[in-house]
């Protein structure tokens, strides 16, 4: 775990994008409180970022401080969590998880504003992440995965040399009381190395 931690836990630079880790202070909620505020929820049905997931985005200053604390709580354990910057403002976040136990790391969320949908942001940011897992870290393989519906994500991973594992069934519960499957997508280090 140690090594993860030294590889990953710290701010990056890709060519077009900024990672920084912001810890959960009042002033970084602030600043991710910023961009949110003006997003519309129902462009983001495909994620629960609110302090008890029952909603996409959080709606209130305290709601993103409340995130970010949990985060820092989690991001100790096994995951590093960064939020993404473009031209130095604030446009998505980054979460990752290694998995010492099968040699894994797993992207386990990730979002952007929508202005930011469809410039490769996302791919910038995994394939810089997967060559540190792959070629510094030694990982046997990565994960990604994605909501049934969320055609953009799907097709963003597929894109990126993913193989489809398999389907979840029903194992998202939807804001409006539906149900979801639950795509789950690797990438091993064979497969890594033809690219």
């Amino acid at each position: 775990m140690e090594k993860f931690f030294n590889l990953f836990k710290r701010n990056f630079k890709t060519n077009r994008l900024e990672l920084r880790i912001l810890n959960a202070t009042p002033e970084n909620a602030e600043i991710v409180w910023n961009v949110i505020k003006h997003e519309n929820p129902t462009d983001f049905m495909y994620i629960s970022f609110s302090p008890k997931y029952n909603k996409p985005l959080p709606e209130s200053v305290d709601e993103v401080l409340s995130i970010m604390k949990n985060d820092d709580k989690i991001a100790t354990e096994n995951g590093v969590i960064w939020y993404i910057f473009y031209d130095n403002k604030l446009i998505g976040y980054q979460r990752i998880h290694f998995f010492e136990s099968n040699n894994t790391l797993a992207f386990s969320a990730v979002w952007f504003v929508k202005y930011a949908w469809g410039n490769g942001f996302s791919k910038e940011i995994h394939e810089f992440l997967e060559k540190i897992a792959f070629e510094e870290l030694k990982v046997h393989r990565t994960g990604r995965q994605c909501m049934g519906g969320n055609m953009r994500s799907k097709k963003s991973i597929e894109s990126s040399g993913y193989h489809l594992d398999g389907c979840m069934r029903d194992a998202n519960l939807m804001k409006d009381g539906t149900y979801m499957n639950h795509l789950v997508f690797t990438k091993l280090e064979n497969e890594y190395k033809k690219i």
